[in-house]
């Protein structure tokens, strides 16, 4: 029988489903959940199912199956089954379409036209409960009798019962194992931010650039299309985990950075951060927030460097955005990454989805929406935005550099710079505009040093300098 039939699962809202709550040990154990639903699960049930196909993509909660007609319907009706038992909760949805006459793309076009068409189907519930059990007050579900909320001293519900079971897992951070090293992550958030000024962290969102038009290209060009689009995927998963590790070591694990090692054993280290999404292109983090910004430009300078050395794109390689979102360590964490997620769309917007870089901010208030009203309420004054990202890669000349933002923070840092000039100045900006024209003649006037000169011609830029500063961001 010929394996004309794509089977397709997505799980609907990944970030609702892992940020529910503020505890990372559940966060973490959503993130296993995920990452092994579309893999080692999948896998696992293809084999005792003695099932066949062509696996085209198993990442960042996303399956793509080439199979028969058979199988597609065994797999549909019997993995199904298999999540609702073993991940109550996550808002997932499946498709088949048949492939027609060899239009592959066209195919995949249905395929997740139906998924999206899937989101408003209610899945089946497990567990109806009785009207006399508990519930669990975090979340207002019926109560499981298996272990308790430290904070509330009540039963967990299914769903975050099932979350704690698999926060010990390793299946994801184990991916991104370094050689030579006893990498452990941090399972509280206060763990993270410990050394960090003002407890501030950083949720950190990637996401590859341009990826459906080379799906796209690979569907309507290749002669071996699903042999080749398998490939790609292949490829840019290994070249996403690749820049991930040299990140890694080239910031956490530096002789710069002062990571907490075992005195026993110095190669076992406990890094400042968290991985919680790393599949395909896309990227999902928390990190100690003076760490972000150097992360994140090493691991898109790598993840360049990797695609084009895999030929991928036409040998072009493949650019990706970044989105960085400096949160308090208590601060709700669903409202930080859809945050970090539309920092990472506005800049790729802002480069055309043509070029590497990375949009910024640091949360200020508790009123968190889309950040072209963030724009609004907190960057704007009197028609002068505070506004000079997205920040790129240096082998983009033409564009304001991280590089050199970097290097003016650094400058700032100095004891005799004018950085509380600056911070004087964008309080009368907002307050006392007129004041605002006296106090920079003022600091220009009062400025000897040439960098300073050159640092205070940049007012844009001057919201970004405050944030680098507020979180101490690593310069060296």
């Amino acid at each position: 029988m010929g394996q004309n039939y794509l089977y397709g699962l997505t799980v609907q809202g990944i970030q609702s489903y892992i940020f529910e709550t503020n505890k990372l040990k559940e966060i973490i154990g959503a993130s296993e959940i995920i990452e092994q639903l579309c893999s080692t699960w999948f896998d696992k049930f293809l084999e005792e199912e003695k099932l066949t196909g062509v696996i085209h993509l198993n990442a960042a909660g996303n399956i793509r199956f080439l199979t028969d007609e058979i199988t597609a319907k065994i797999i549909f009706e019997e993995y199904h089954f298999t999540l609702l038992e073993k991940a109550p909760g996550v808002p997932f949805c499946q498709a088949v379409v048949k492939i027609e006459g060899g239009k592959e793309y066209e195919a995949n076009q249905e395929l997740d036209k139906k998924l999206r068409g899937q989101r408003n189907v209610p899945l089946y519930e497990t567990d109806l409960g009785l009207m006399t059990r508990s519930k669990f007050r975090r979340t207002g579900s019926f109560s499981v009798n298996i272990e308790k909320d430290l904070d509330t001293k009540d039963y967990f519900d299914n769903v975050t019962s099932v979350k704690h079971t698999h926060s010990t897992e390793t299946v994801l951070s184990q991916k991104v194992s370094i050689n030579g090293y006893d990498l452990t992550y941090p399972s509280e958030f206060k763990e993270i931010a410990k050394d960090s000024k003002h407890n501030w962290l950083a949720v950190v969102h990637i996401d590859g650039n341009g990826m459906g038009l080379i799906i796209k290209d690979i569907l309507d060009n290749s002669e071996n299309k699903f042999t080749d689009l398998q490939d790609f995927s292949t490829k840019i998963g290994k070249c996403t985990f690749a820049a991930f590790k040299t990140a890694i070591e080239e910031v956490l694990i530096s002789k710069d950075e002062q990571a907490k090692k075992d005195e026993q054993n110095p190669n076992k280290i406990t890094l400042p951060i968290r991985p919680i999404i790393i599949g395909g292109d896309d990227v999902t983090l928390i990190i100690r927030a003076d760490l972000a910004l150097k992360f994140t430009r090493v691991y898109l300078e790598i993840f360049e460097k990797k695609t084009k050395t895999a030929e991928l794109n036409n040998k072009q390689g493949v650019t990706a955005c970044a989105g960085i979102a400096y949160v308090k360590e208590k601060f709700p964490f669903h409202y930080s990454v859809n945050l970090a997620e539309e920092l990472c769309t506005y800049a790729k917007n802002e480069s055309k989805r043509k070029a590497s870089c990375v949009q910024f901010h640091k949360v200020q208030d508790s009123i968190i929406d889309n950040y072209k009203e963030i724009e609004q309420r907190e960057l704007t004054v009197n028609n002068f935005i505070f506004q000079n990202g997205p920040y790129y890669l240096d082998n983009y000349t033409d564009k304001n550099k991280i590089s050199d933002l970097v290097n003016e923070v650094k400058t700032l840092k100095q004891d005799d710079s004018p950085k509380n000039g600056i911070r004087e100045w964008i309080d009368a900006k907002f307050n006392n505009p007129a004041m605002a024209k006296t106090l920079i003649e003022r600091l220009e006037n009062k400025t000897k040093k040439e960098e300073y000169k050159e640092i205070l011609k940049k007012e844009k830029s001057f919201m970004d300098y405050h944030t680098l500063l507020a979180v101490n961001t690593k310069t060296n």
